[in-house]
Order: structure tokens, then sequence, then C-alpha cells
């Protein structure tokens, strides 16, 4: 199959390799992007690569399969200058320079696969950071707010401290939900709620069904459609057609004609799938920042499959555990059932009773 170029630019690309990947060294970003290590260490880098001079023993034992131990003491032994990489809360990594690292790597070559850069050029690079002085915590915590609740500020039916303490808190005293409020409002100003909120936000996010209107019918393999339904419960109930034509129309996306289907749950799908249902006044989606943001803002929903419509007059099916875990019973109707038989039953034998009596 022919693939088209990729449609990102080169900042782009580097900008999504991080966010996935984290700190890239030179050698990842040039095999990525087919370009040189000079190259690649100025995109990453800028102007100041030659400050950036300094890697972490970490990403040594990590990426070039170096002995922790062994690296240690020959770090301690021979008086290696080490700093420690700033912003990383209790557990910053120990830096040290590059050549340092060429050394070692040299002097102890790890077993590992063949590579097309040597392995010290595949470890991202830091730069030294000048000790600054600590600065009071409240003003940095108040501008330091979660992303989701940025979010649901703005969403069309925004998130309070107040909404958040009466979905939690609903259930109790008035005095308690009152504190409750308070103590939310106080978070809120000091930076502190989203601490709070996180894992319980889906008690206030509504769901969301996605729905396969505004596709056309377009054709893939069965195999194709059957994985996709596998591994995608929440578009099982879309007809072949529309799911093909859905998974075309996420392939452009990416510069292709029509993406593989492997045997895997793909989340960058569903995603795409709710930005086309929630934003449908939008045209052409590309790979940017402004489709960045729109995925951003699909977080307020709870993505869920849609129920299961039986058909009339249909058998339903036996309780065992393969049904169970496909979720093929309806707990619900089957306790309403076992409900009404064991009403039926007493009343029976009664009736049986009263009538062989004299």
């Amino acid at each position: 199959m022919s693939s088209s170029p990729c449609p990102l630019s080169v900042e782009e690309h580097l900008r999504q390799l991080q966010r996935v990947y984290g700190p890239l060294g030179p050698a990842f970003a040039a095999e990525e992007l087919q370009c040189s290590l000079e190259a690649a260490a100025l995109h990453l880098y800028g102007s100041q690569v030659d400050e950036h001079c300094w890697v972490s023993l970490a990403d040594m034992v990590r990426l070039c399969g170096a002995d922790k131990d062994r690296l240690k003491r020959w770090v301690q032994g021979g008086q290696i200058p080490r700093i420690q990489r700033r912003g990383q809360g209790r557990g910053r990594p120990l830096l040290i320079r590059l050549t340092h690292a060429r050394q070692y790597l040299n002097l102890h070559p790890a077993h590992a696969a063949e590579t097309p850069f040597p392995l010290w050029e595949y470890l991202p690079r830091f730069t030294e950071q000048a000790p600054q002085r600590r600065e009071p915590a409240r003003p940095t915590r108040v501008q330091t707010v979660d992303l989701d609740w940025q979010l649901a500020r703005r969403a069309a039916w925004p998130m309070t401290p107040q909404r958040l303490a009466d979905a939690v808190y609903g259930g109790r005293s008035a005095g308690k939900l009152r504190r409750a409020r308070r103590l939310l409002g106080l978070w809120e100003t000091q930076g502190r709620v989203t601490c709070f909120a996180r894992g319980l936000y889906d008690l206030v996010r509504p769901a969301l069904v996605l729905r396969p209107e505004g596709y056309g019918r377009r054709a893939l393999p069965l195999e194709d459609l059957k994985r996709l339904r596998t591994y995608h419960p929440e578009i099982t109930h879309w007809q072949n057609g529309s799911l093909a034509a859905a998974w075309r129309s996420y392939s452009r996306l990416y510069g292709e004609a029509r993406l593989p289907v492997f045997d895997r749950r793909e989340p960058s799908l569903l995603e795409y799938l709710m930005v086309r249902q929630l934003h449908p006044e939008v045209g052409e989606l590309r790979l940017d920042a402004q489709y960045e943001a729109l995925c951003r803002e699909v977080v307020f929903y709870r993505l869920v499959a849609a129920p299961v419509q039986e058909p009339v007059g249909k058998k339903s099916p036996a309780v065992t555990v393969a049904n169970i875990e496909a979720g093929l019973i309806d707990f619900k109707a089957l306790a309403e059932l076992t409900r009404r038989k064991m009403q039926r039953g007493p009343g029976k034998g009664h009736d049986q009773g009263g009538a062989a009596s004299p």
C-alpha cells in the first residue's frame, strides 16, 4: 500500500513525539525525521544545542543498557562531576556530562541490538540550570491549575466547588455540606482543588454515545470490521458502511487512504469520533494545535456503549460466565423474574392446599 508523506511539520512532529515519549535524544529524532544527527539536535535544542551537554544516569540504564550499580560505582569512584535535574520532585535524577557518558559506554559496552547511531546519541540532553532562590509557594500554586479543572469551568455546564461538594457530600448533613463547600472554595483559591477533584470527576461528567450520523457508506474487509468492534465496544452498534467510512475518515487525518487495523484498541480513534460529533461545524481536521485543543475538550464527556436493543420474543441468553463477561445478562430483568417466581410459588401452593382441605 502506497503511503503519502506525513502532513506534519518538523516542529509539530517533534511536539507529538515528546507528548508521547517525553524528552527525546538526537538519534531518536534523527530516525523519525530521517535527517542527520546535527540537524536533529538543532531541531530539538535550537541555538542552545551546545549548552545541552548533560545526560541522566537513569536514561543510561534504561536506553543504553548500562548496569546501574556499576555505573554508580564508576561515577562515585572517578569523582565524576554530577548535578541533580531540577523540577523533578523527590526523585530528581542525577546528571553527568555527555563526554563522561560516552567514556563510560566505550569502556563498558552494553549487549544491545545494533543501532544506526551510537548508544549515547539516543540519550536526551539537558542544560545545567543555575540554582534559584526558593519562591513563596502560594502564588505558584494559584497559577498551577489542572487542565481538567480549567475545561470544567468553561463547559456548558461548568463545574464549581459548590457542585462538586453537592455531588460528593450531598447525602450528608447540611452542616457537613456547608463545611465542604467552604473548604473547596478555599482550596480553589489556593490552587489545590484539583488534588481533591481528581478521580471524582466522573460523578458529574455527562455520558456520550457515539452516533454514526455524518459518515457515508464505505467498505472494509470483514476481518477489519470485526477487530474494530471487538476492541471498541462503544461503536459495536454502528452499521458496517458507517464504521468503514469513519475508519477511512480517521485514516485521512494521518495522511493515509486507509490505515491498517491492528489487534488492539485505538483511543485516538474514539477521540477523533468524539471531536467530530461534538464539533460538526468544524470542516477538515488536521493534526495541529487546534485539533489538540478540541481533543482536550472531550475530557468533559464519559464515553459509554449504546444500550443493547434485544428483539421482541428473543430468548434470553443462559446465565454463564462467558455471557456475564460479554455483558449479555440483564441482571435487573433477571432479578425481577426471580422475584415474580418467588411470589407465585407460595401463593400457588397455598391455593392448592386450601382446595384440598375439607
